[in-house]
């Protein structure tokens, strides 16, 4: 397809699309011609990812950049790929603080210190990290690094140095909850689809569910609050 029938068919402007190319976001067409190249659906599949990552978390460049190159790493497992996914949704997500994140840029994964002699600090992370290893154990889901493995770990910590005691019990409690909701945003994900189309169902699922939860969580603390107010009264 031409680039204004790709334009039309992503809902994206001409200008936007020969941008994404210029910055190394989207591939350049196959050249039919001196002036004319042409597109296919693996550019209509990255114009999606690319389109949602701007509207719904407003992504900046650079994070959309370092995506899309783990996406044409073709060297890079696609279950490595779905790693860096769940980092870039935890990014994108308010109800995740800047302190639980992994800077952009950085090595994946690289959210524990290593190669550091025991300090109290290093203690402390240690007693987060082994709560919610024993959470995972109870849990009887595999323990692997991962973004969303060490940001539960930094959750726990900021909850607990805030004056809110976190408990194995009450994480694992939160885990079952959550677990069916995840399970329906998981199905979706097939072997057949693009790594792009992988990719968006990854970080759509993650940021639907996380909405959904954070607006859960506030009707409840809204609605118990009512209550107890109402049989103070």
């Amino acid at each position: 397809m031409k680039l204004s029938t790709l334009a039309a068919a992503a809902d994206v402007s001409a200008a936007s699309i020969k941008y994404y190319i210029h910055e190394g976001l989207l591939p350049p067409g196959q050249k039919k011609n001196a002036t004319t190249a042409v597109y296919d659906e693996t550019h209509l599949h990255r114009l999606a990812l690319i389109r949602w990552l701007r509207e719904e978390l407003a992504t900046p460049i650079a994070d959309i950049a370092e995506l899309t190159r783990a996406i044409d790493d073709d060297s890079l497992p696609t279950i490595e790929l779905m790693g860096v996914c769940q980092e870039l949704a935890l990014r994108g997500n308010s109800g995740l603080p800047a302190s639980a994140q992994r800077p952009p840029g950085s090595p994946p994964f690289a959210l524990r210190a290593s190669g550091t002699q025991p300090d109290e600090a290093s203690s402390a992370s240690d007693r987060y990290d082994n709560l919610v290893t024993e959470v995972i154990d109870r849990l009887g889901w595999p323990d692997e690094e991962s973004a969303a493995r060490n940001a539960l770990a930094r959750v726990v910590a900021l909850a607990d140095e805030g004056g809110y005691p976190v408990t194995v019990e009450s994480v694992v409690a939160q885990c079952r909850a959550i677990a069916p909701l995840a399970q329906t945003h998981v199905r979706p994900i097939s072997v057949e689809h693009s790594r792009d189309k992988v990719c968006l169902s990854v970080i759509r699922g993650i940021t639907v569910s996380n909405r959904q939860l954070i607006a859960a969580s506030a009707l409840a603390h809204a609605s118990l609050s009512m209550m107890s107010r109402s049989s103070d009264d």
